[in-house]
């Protein structure tokens, strides 16, 4: 038996699995559709557990009945367990989920598009999320994870890792798993100051909550997002920022978010005139307090204390993680910033940009 456990699963094992699936392609492509499906309800069900009949249903676009037949053969087969609450996710479901993601991975041939991505973009790598529903939450879960487990994989003794904040960063940090067998003296920094008004997307909350899951040791900033330049000057002088300012410096990792303009300017309260201004000068997307147009030139800049451009440009591993449709050509303007740059996207995204 093939051991699902993604961790442990070697190259002979995926190779198997990669095997099954040109085999049921090309003999069995009708079944190709019912274990899609299957996929899709457990990936869901895992996501939003418990949950019902009718919101799966909604949730992975197949009738009540379709999903009242699959759920019923995936709880026979010990995958779902069912309850007053609705669904949930069983420890073998879990299995298959991690041994389905490599099937459809090979199936979907992801790895030729993401390697096709990162040559159009010409960026380092990208790594790709399979589109399994239009919920852009369970999209945004995905995309962490797999940022997630890059992110693992890169962190070394004493790595300096800075931390932007935002949804997409905090799915990250949501969906890390640290290394038991690993206990380095990282650093965790955020990458600038707050935005908006949710605390648990905020940069310092992030960092505070990755260097728990690390432990390890991490540095705050206590500045709003946005400073007139004379407040500017007179906090550079402070003990504690010229600390962090020296550690953007050495930042080994840097995880960021990626935002279109508008929506950008809108979640610092802008007035609608500099919005206008801003997109007038056609900035498509923000990062780092830096609005950028299509080419990747900076159009404006917002004032505050945070990494600059140039310390972005020279981190070794630099993560941009996006999600959704909508911020395309956002994602795209950003990648123009650094040769050097990771993007962790979803399917859509991918094919979206690849078609352009």
């Amino acid at each position: 038996m093939i051991n699902v456990n993604q961790s442990l699963m070697n190259k002979t094992e995926r190779m198997e699995i990669e095997n099954i699936s040109t085999v049921l392609r090309t003999v069995a492509p009708e079944l190709v559709k019912v274990l899609e499906d299957r996929f899709n309800i457990l990936k869901v069900v895992h996501f939003l557990q418990p949950i019902g009949r009718r919101n799966l249903s909604t949730k992975v676009n197949l009738t009540e009945r379709i999903i009242r037949k699959e759920a019923n053969v995936l709880k026979e087969q010990g995958l779902l367990e069912f309850s007053l609450e609705g669904m949930s996710i069983t420890n073998e479901g879990l299995e298959a989920i991690e041994l389905l993601t490599v099937f459809f991975n090979d199936l979907k041939g992801i790895k030729d598009i993401e390697e096709e991505l990162a040559k159009k973009l010409n960026i380092n790598k990208v790594i790709i999320a399979p589109t399994i529903t239009e919920d852009p939450a369970i999209a945004l879960d995905e995309i962490g994870k797999k940022a997630a487990s890059y992110l693992r994989k890169i962190i070394k003794d004493k790595s300096i890792i800075g931390l932007t904040g935002g949804s997409s960063v905090y799915s990250v940090v949501k969906a890390y798993r640290p290394d038991k067998h690993f206990k380095g003296h990282e650093v965790v920094v955020p990458a600038r100051g707050g935005i908006g008004s949710k605390s648990e997307i905020q940069a310092n909350y992030l960092v505070e909550k990755l260097a728990g899951k690390l432990e390890c040791e991490y540095k705050l900033l206590y500045t709003p997002d946005h400073l007139t330049e004379d407040a500017i000057k007179s906090l550079r002088n402070e003990p504690s920022i010229h600390e962090l300012m020296e550690y953007h410096e050495k930042l080994d990792v840097l995880v960021f978010g990626v935002g279109g303009a508008r929506i950008m300017a809108e979640r610092r309260s802008l007035e609608e005139r500099e919005i206008g201004y801003i997109l007038g000068k056609g900035a498509v997307a923000e990062a780092f307090g830096y609005y950028f147009d299509k080419n990747g030139k900076i159009v404006h800049e917002i004032s505050t204390i945070g990494i600059s451009l140039d310390n972005v440009k020279k981190v070794e591993n630099l993560i941009a993680v996006a999600a959704g449709e909508e911020k395309t050509e956002a994602i795209m303007a950003v990648c123009k910033l650094s040769n050097n740059m990771v993007l962790v996207t979803d399917e859509s995204v991918a094919k979206r940009i690849l078609r352009q």
